[in-house]
């Protein structure tokens, strides 16, 4: 099984809905709810360029240190190894993420799939195959994984603060028992089946 990524989570790094909404909505230029690969290479070189400050089409650290781009994403985009990423080094590793959490195979990222690639860069995805990309059945495992490490206190169940970079109605969709928390179960259901009915 290989982790794709891998950082520490802390539930209070993680960003709000309304952070995650308005990200996505930022991206998805022809506001359809859905990001399509276009949209997604435009915001990638807009973000490229917004932390290439002097314009020499690579972003070094210290260039990386006034950005929004985190570190572990420069350690995994610089295949050449010289503390340099250049502009197409940055768009591969950009389309990457598109294909991994592009996980229905519509060539286009849904809500819910970008709610899960921000959680998912956070904690790693699991890939069991070693083929780049989450298949269905590796979702399972890493969404299990996510559970694990925002559930804070331990009790097997998400609060609505522990899920507070959640859509409150996602949140609300996947509490199918209406006890007001997700069971693992419920978390687990509730994205395959919003990532399934895309």
């Amino acid at each position: 099984m290989v982790l794709l990524a891998v950082a520490p989570l802390v539930a209070r790094a993680l960003p709000t809905a309304a952070q995650i909404r308005t990200a996505f909505n930022a991206v998805d230029s022809s506001r359809n709810a859905s990001i399509s690969a276009e949209e997604w290479d435009q915001a990638s070189f807009a973000l490229f360029r917004a932390a290439d400050k002097n314009n020499d089409d690579a972003i070094d650290r210290e260039e990386l240190g006034a950005s929004t781009i985190a570190p572990d994403t420069f350690l995994r985009a610089d295949l050449d190894r010289n503390e340099r990423l250049s502009v197409g080094e940055f768009a591969e590793h950009r389309r990457a993420l598109l294909e991994i959490c592009d996980i229905d195979r519509n060539e286009f990222l849904s809500e819910g799939e970008f709610e899960l690639m921000i959680l998912m860069e956070k904690v790693g995805w699991l890939d069991a195959n070693q083929n780049g990309r989450i298949e269905l059945s590796e979702l399972t495992a890493s969404l299990l994984r996510v559970f694990g490490e925002i559930d804070t206190d331990r009790d097997s169940a998400l609060t609505a603060a522990e899920a507070g970079y959640m859509r409150p109605v996602s949140f609300k969709r996947f509490d199918i028992n209406r006890d007001g928390a997700l069971s693992r179960e419920e978390f687990v259901a509730g994205y395959r089946s919003e990532i399934l009915s895309g």
